[in-house]
């Protein structure tokens, strides 16, 4: 509608002269994106519209926010009290797990440590807060060496698949029940491959210099031991399980890396090195030694009043694995 600037009458629009007095009406001046009748222009099948002017309107009609009321701003700081405890409490378990994970993996390690040569069983179950027992529930663990006392981690990890102990402690002793010998073995060296970690090249005995305290010799070859023997002759023996690839041959290869120290001086001694022949102990299908008896006619023992034997050895056996993996 128009209005009558003279007679305040409403007309119309399109009209140019006023219908009651005939008075000329003023047309309004349009924004270029809107026609006669008001409808916005088209432009390339899409309706031209003023940016400007559509923010302008859509701020001016949008309701002005209205303050917080003092309810709403009390449940908002309760909220972030909760969401803040929350994440306290988060962060605490985190810390927890994370100290409880590393002390646990070490405890193996630490208890060995502290087992004094020399002193009784008691002494160290005492020392460590340990149980030791003659035999554990683990007949592979038993298999693998000589002890008179054992004590395995509850917790296992897998080694190429088979759940074993995290580590293990053995302990050997004299006819006087004293501690002549402590072995740790720690599994979790092996939870990525037996062969230990992969290495760019082999170890030698340069690698090395004597006289090395063993913090700079894990630093200098990177690894940890696998391994740990301490004995009343005051010496150790670390074992580094590694493997690195042969280029040449074509496969990799296995090596138990020894470095004997010094208890008294905390250094290096000697170091050598073997490697493990896995594959060669694998797929072996020589057949073993054979002893035989032979008895010789006329050869009496006094004792027995029977006739003697001699022993001979007959072997079909050429590559007799002498690796031995400790």
């Amino acid at each position: 509608m128009i209005i009558c600037k003279k007679c305040g009458s409403e007309c119309p629009d399109g009209n140019i002269f006023c219908e009651k007095c005939g008075a000329e009406l003023e047309t309004p001046v349009l924004p270029e994106n809107v026609d006669s009748k008001g409808r916005m222009k088209m432009k390339d099948g899409k309706w031209v519209t003023d940016k400007k002017d559509s923010k302008k309107r859509a701020k001016a009609e949008k309701p002005a926010k209205k303050p917080p009321t003092e309810e709403q701003l009390a449940a908002r700081s309760r909220l972030v009290k909760i969401i803040c405890a929350v994440a306290a409490v988060i962060i605490v378990i985190v810390l927890i797990a994370a100290i409880y994970s590393f002390v646990n993996s070490n405890k193996g390690y630490t208890a060995a440590a502290a087992i004094p040569v020399g002193r009784s069983v008691d002494f160290a179950e005492s020392e460590t807060h340990l149980d030791f027992v003659e035999q554990s529930s683990n007949g592979f663990i038993n298999s693998m060496g000589d002890f008179d006392y054992i004590c395995i981690s509850e917790d296992t990890v897998r080694v190429s698949g088979s759940p074993q102990p995290k580590w293990v402690i053995m302990l050997q002793v004299d006819e006087n029940g004293l501690i002549t010998e402590v072995e740790y073995y720690d599994f979790t060296q092996l939870k990525l491959n037996w062969k230990g970690r992969k290495m760019a090249e082999k170890l030698t005995e340069d690698n090395l210099v004597y006289g090395m305290g063993i913090k700079n010799v894990n630093k200098t070859l990177g690894l940890k031991p696998y391994y740990i023997k301490r004995s009343v002759s005051n010496d150790s023996i670390y074992c580094y399980r590694y493997y690195y690839t042969d280029t040449e041959a074509g496969f990799d290869r296995a090596y138990n890396y020894y470095v004997d120290f010094s208890d008294i001086e905390q250094t290096v001694r000697t170091v050598h090195y073997r490697e493990i022949e896995y594959a060669r102990t694998i797929f072996n299908v020589q057949e073993p030694k054979i002893t035989t008896v032979e008895y010789v006619p006329g050869d009496i023992d006094e004792e027995t009043g029977e006739e003697a034997a001699e022993e001979t050895e007959e072997s079909t056996d050429t590559t007799e694995d002498t690796t031995e993996d400790e």
